[in-house]
C-alpha cells in the first residue's frame, strides 16, 4: 500500500471546520490503496469520541506540541481577540498585543513552530517514506511546510486550499502592507511549485486559475462531504423542537461570517402579521448569538424566536437535523466563492434546505440533488414569503413549498467515500 503524509495543522480532536476535511479523507484513504500518516498541531483542549478513536485506530498521528495556542477565527496561533468579541469577553492590552503580532506576522503565526521543528518533522517524514505529500490550509504555513518537505524529498506535493488565501472575498483578519506582500509572494510560490492545487469549490478553482493563468497550475475541485461512517445509527438527541411553530435549523453557531442578521430582518417582517409573542417561527442553532446579533434581535423584539442548543458532536447530526422543518444555509454575502461546510450534512439529513449563500454552485447542487432551493440574498422578501407559505403548509399538514425530491443517487456523490476516491485517484496520477 502506498503512503501519503497529510500535513493537517488542524485535526481532531480540535473542533474546527478545517479539521473535518483531512479527518474524513484519512479514515477512507486505505480503501483506495493509500495509507495516511497525519502530522498536526497538538490540541490539549478536546478529546476524541469513542467512534472517532475507532475510525483512527490504525492511522499514525504525529502531534507537534506548541508553546501556546490562542487559536481564534482566523486560524492564527495568536488570534484570541476575535473570539472574545463575539462571546462577550473583554479585550485588554494582552489581546491588543496578540492582534498586533497577528496583523504583522508574515503568512501566519504558526510559521515559527513549523520552522523550529522542520528538521524533526522532515526526519519523521523520511522514516515514513511517503509517495505523496498533501498539505491543507489555512493555516497557510502548512503549505510552507509542505513545499519544504516536498523539495527535500523530491516527492509530489498537493496543496489543498479550503478557502481562498490572498484572493479571499472576506479577510478573516486585518493584514499589514508588509504581511500582505509576503503573503502574496508565498501564495505565488505555492501555486508555482505544487504538483497539484485542490479547492473546495469550482468558483475558487476558477478564481485561482484566472489570477495565476501565467503559471498554468494543475488544479482540481474536491468538494467537502458528509460521512455516513461518522454518524450514529441510533437517532436520539435531547434537542427539543416545536410542534406548533416552523422550525428553522442552522447547524452551527451564528458568527461573524454567518450572522443571524438576515433572519432577524425576516422575523421583523412577520411583526406586520403577528404579535411579537406569536410569531410562528423558531430558529435553532448550536451556541449563543454573538453580542451584535443578540443586541439587534432584542432591539427588534424577536430574540424570543431564537433558541440556542448546546454544541453536539458531528456524529449526532442525523439525530438532530431531521427534526427541523427547514435547514437554513447562509454566510457573508461577499463570500461568493465559498460553499458552507454544513451543506453536506444537510444533504444527508433529508430535510428541505433554504439557502441564501451567494455561491451559484449551491443552487446547482440543490437542483441536482433535489434537496432544496437557493434565494438571492438581496431578495429577502422572497425568503419571507416562502417561510410564510411553509407556516401555513405545516399548520394544514401539507408538504412545505420548497421543492425537495431528494435524488439519493445524486446525493451520494457527495458522501466521503466518493470524494476520497477522487483524491486517491489524483494521488495515483501523481506517482
Amino acid at each position: 500500500m502506498r503512503k501519503v503524509v497529510l500535513l493537517a495543522p488542524y485535526f481532531l480532536p480540535r473542533r474546527r471546520v478545517g479539521s473535518w476535511r483531512p479527518f474524513k479523507f484519512a479514515i477512507h484513504l486505505q480503501e483506495y490503496g493509500w495509507h495516511p500518516h497525519i502530522i498536526t498541531i497538538q490540541d490539549s483542549t478536546g478529546t476524541l469520541t469513542a467512534k472517532e478513536k475507532r475510525l483512527l485506530a490504525d492511522i499514525p498521528i504525529y502531534s507537534i506540541k506548541p508553546p501556546f495556542d490562542f487559536t481564534g477565527d482566523s486560524g492564527s496561533a495568536m488570534d484570541q481577540k476575535k473570539e472574545k468579541s463575539t462571546s462577550g469577553g473583554s479585550g485588554g492590552l494582552f489581546d491588543t498585543l496578540l492582534d498586533l503580532i497577528d496583523k504583522n506576522f508574515p503568512i501566519d503565526t504558526w510559521l515559527p513552530l513549523f520552522w523550529l521543528r522542520k528538521s524533526k518533522i522532515l526526519q519523521q517524514v523520511k522514516e515514513i517514506a511517503p509517495h505523496v505529500i498533501w498539505s491543507t490550509g489555512d493555516p497557510w504555513s502548512s503549505h510552507w511546510l509542505g513545499r519544504h518537505i516536498a523539495d527535500k524529498l523530491s516527492k509530489p506535493w498537493v496543496a489543498d486550499f479550503r478557502d481562498p488565501w490572498t484572493l479571499g472575498d472576506v479577510n478573516l483578519k486585518q493584514r499589514s502592507a508588509f504581511s500582505s506582500t509576503i503573503d502574496g509572494k508565498a501564495e505565488q510560490d505555492v501555486v508555482r511549485k505544487a504538483s497539484m492545487l485542490t479547492f473546495t469549490s469550482k468558483a475558487t478553482e476558477n478564481l485561482y486559475r484566472r489570477y495565476y493563468a501565467n503559471l498554468n497550475p494543475r488544479t482540481a475541485t474536491l468538494y467537502n462531504c458528509f460521512d455516513r461512517a461518522l454518524y450514529h445509527t441510533v437517532q436520539e438527541n435531547e434537542a427539543k423542537f416545536s410542534d406548533q411553530k416552523l422550525n428553522l435549523l442552522f447547524f452551527g453557531k451564528f458568527r461573524r461570517l454567518s450572522p443571524a442578521r438576515p433572519l432577524i430582518d425576516i422575523l421583523v417582517k412577520f411583526k406586520e402579521t403577528y404579535s411579537v409573542d406569536e410569531i410562528p417561527i423558531k430558529v435553532h442553532s448550536f451556541g449563543p448569538l454573538s453580542k451584535e446579533d443578540e443586541a439587534c434581535a432584542r432591539e427588534n423584539e424577536v430574540l424570543g424566536c431564537f433558541r440556542a442548543h448546546p454544541a453536539i458532536p458531528a456524529e449526532e447530526a442525523l439525530a438532530v437535523l431531521p427534526k427541523a422543518d427547514i435547514l437554513w444555509l447562509s454566510t457573508d454575502p461577499k463570500r461568493v466563492n465559498i460553499i458552507p461546510a454544513k451543506l453536506w450534512d444537510y444533504l444527508a439529513a433529508g430535510q428541505p434546505i433554504l439557502s441564501i449563500a451567494p455561491n451559484p454552485e449551491i443552487a446547482a447542487i440543490l437542483e441536482e440533488t433535489g434537496a432544496g432551493v437557493q434565494i438571492d440574498h438581496q431578495k429577502m422578501q422572497k425568503a419571507a414569503d416562502i417561510l410564510q407559505q411553509s407556516i401555513l403548509a405545516k399548520q394544514q399538514g401539507k408538504p412545505l413549498p420548497i421543492a425537495a425530491s431528494f435524488k439519493q443517487e445524486m446525493i451520494e456523490k457527495y458522501e466521503a467515500k466518493q470524494v476520497t476516491a477522487k483524491l486517491a485517484s489524483l494521488f495515483d496520477q501523481l506517482v
